[in-house]
């Protein structure tokens, strides 16, 4: 991973030159964002973002594109990447966000991004997650934890869920009420 710090300016300039590229190809293309580039760009919630984490077909011809839009941006060939494929639940909630002749972007609903940053709950200073969880439980106004889980469960099974998920969310929200009321400040 690259130390490259992309604004939503300079993703949109990315995503502009990923679209002249598609173009060029005779491809059309579509990129389901997620992570840190959807508080970049969607949510405001961002400054910036180390990379642009994407669910992205055709794969390949996107791929491709994406390198050489990095090559004329003077940027890291994985400022787009789809290693973020472990962490997608079992369906997507995406909204539209960009629609261009040769490409269409997709970023997270906030409900779907709020799952998988709690099912992937990485700790450690050199993640968001934690913060990102309490952005999104504010932004989508759930005060407890079995609210909070109520809404991963729509996106993974029980069983995906680790431990720690939980044992965060009780520390953030405490008890396990039910419901999704609003966070207190």
């Amino acid at each position: 991973m690259s130390d490259l710090r992309l604004t939503a300016a300079g993703i949109r300039r990315l995503l502009g030159l990923l679209e002249e590229e598609l173009a060029a190809a005779g491809v059309l293309g579509e990129v389901h964002v997620v992570g840190g580039a959807v508080f970049c760009l969607a949510l405001g919630a961002r400054d910036a973002t180390r990379d642009v984490d994407a669910l992205f077909r055709p794969a390949a011809e996107v791929r491709r594109a994406a390198a050489r839009a990095a090559a004329r941006a003077g940027v890291p060939e994985d400022w787009l990447n789809d290693a973020v494929k472990g962490f997608l639940g079992r369906r997507g909630d995406f909204e539209p966000y960009l629609e261009l002749p040769h490409l269409r972007v997709y970023t997270a609903h906030p409900r779907y991004l709020l799952a998988m940053k709690c099912a992937a709950m990485r700790l450690g200073p050199e993640f968001h997650d934690l913060d990102d969880v309490r952005y999104l439980l504010r932004h989508l106004d759930v005060r407890t934890a079995g609210g909070a889980m109520e809404i991963v469960r729509r996106y993974f099974p029980e069983e995906a869920i680790p431990a720690k998920t939980r044992y965060a969310l009780e520390e953030i929200l405490g008890g396990w009420g039910y419901g999704t009321e609003a966070v207190q400040p």
